[in-house]
């Protein structure tokens, strides 16, 4: 029985799970199957070949319980590699690696956002990738991310905090005083520190918050919400940028801004009428839906006919350029949304849940805070 046990655990272990909804498979590294990723993750530098082997052998054999963590592509080739483990408040990343793959540099991406996810879901409040050759590709992210490089480390911070700038800056410390984190500071720099302390939210900011309505059968190709039953395209599915169309008729859009998405409805209760996610706007355009569809066309699920079926009388649509889409862990259903308008004294308007409208800071944070909420 002892032996049984064992098996199924182990079996669980190393089952793949998908990333995103794509074919991209992640699962441990089963205890031996090192020399075989020497091929796949070789560097340079005093790191290669044996020593790469022997190294990610030792995080299986410490007193830490490192998570050593292989992902695969659709047919099968190891793509990208990382260990972690939780020290304190710190998630540490001994490892983090990507090899050669037309998409290296948007994996690096994902797993740079996944690792600060991974932070925020273990309570930790830094993540230090102390891998000494970590991948190009992924220091190159790095810096875009907020990561900042002390003693040869990449290290970020994770404020999960929603709420005022004194609220931010107290959870971020003594960085925060250095980058003047005050009230009604400008959007662009609210932005630029909600990207950096992800998942932070800077309430009393300039930031504009919009809730944006879409239907299923397109949150489920951009977000994978309501879940798809086959996989999702690679490219889509693992990038942090997404775009949406609609009509070229503005109302009051501005960038950079804050986005929840309504799945506006849906063939049963549980796919639609709920706000499931947010994200942080980056670009609006506004031209004709060829020249839209020609830039964009990898980034969203729109075909071209849709494209063009989103413009209105002038010949013209809107593309809305987003990124880090944060799925809640519990949507926020119509009813509780009204009621959270209506408590703050901000009734939802029926236009307001068919196109795209401007809410108040206040009622962002309340539907940010109750799609996190865990009692």
């Amino acid at each position: 029985m002892t032996l049984h046990v064992d098996e199924l655990r182990q079996a669980q272990m190393y089952r793949p799970a998908d990333l995103m909804g794509t074919e991209f498979r992640s699962g441990e590294v089963a205890p031996g199957a090192e020399e075989e990723l020497v091929a796949f993750f070789n560097q340079t530098g005093g790191d290669d070949g044996s020593a790469f082997a022997e190294r990610l052998r030792a995080l299986d054999q410490g007193k830490v319980a490192w998570r050593r963590e292989l992902l695969r592509d659709g047919q099968g080739h190891p793509v990208a590699l990382y260990a972690w483990a939780l020290g304190g408040r710190t998630l540490v990343v001994p490892m983090l690696r990507t090899t050669t793959h037309p998409l290296e540099e948007t994996l690096a991406r994902q797993l740079l956002f996944l690792l600060k996810r991974l932070g925020r879901d273990s309570g930790a409040e830094i993540v230090r990738v102390s891998d000494s050759h970590p991948s190009e590709a992924a220091k190159s992210a790095a810096g875009d991310d907020g990561f900042f490089e002390p003693r040869g480390e990449l290290v970020a911070l994770v404020v999960d905090v929603c709420g005022t700038a004194s609220e931010v800056g107290t959870a971020a410390g003594g960085v925060a005083r250095e980058l003047a984190v005050q009230p009604g500071i400008p959007a662009e720099l609210a932005s630029v520190v909600e990207r950096a302390w992800w998942p932070a939210k800077v309430i009393d900011s300039e930031l504009p918050s919009f809730l944006v309505p879409i239907r299923p059968r397109w949150s489920t190709e951009l977000f994978n919400v309501p879940a798809m039953l086959i996989p999702r395209s690679e490219s889509l599915g693992i990038s942090r940028e997404h775009v949406y169309y609609r009509s070229s008729g503005r109302r009051r859009e501005s960038v950079p801004a804050r986005l929840l998405w309504y799945v506006s409805e849906g063939s049963s209760p549980s796919e639609g009428q709920m706000v499931v996610g947010s994200s942080r706007l980056d670009e609006v355009l506004i031209d004709t839906p060829d020249t839209l569809f020609s830039k964009f066309e990898h980034l969203g699920v729109y075909g071209q006919t849709e494209v063009r079926e989103a413009a209105d009388a002038s010949g013209r649509a809107m593309a809305l350029r987003f990124s880090d889409t944060e799925i809640f862990p519990k949507p926020v259903t119509l009813r509780r949304l009204t009621s959270l308008a209506r408590g703050r004294g901000i009734p939802l308007s029926p236009g307001s849940l068919i196109s795209l409208s401007k809410i108040s800071s206040e009622l962002f944070q309340a539907v940010y805070q109750e799609g996190h909420r865990t009692t």
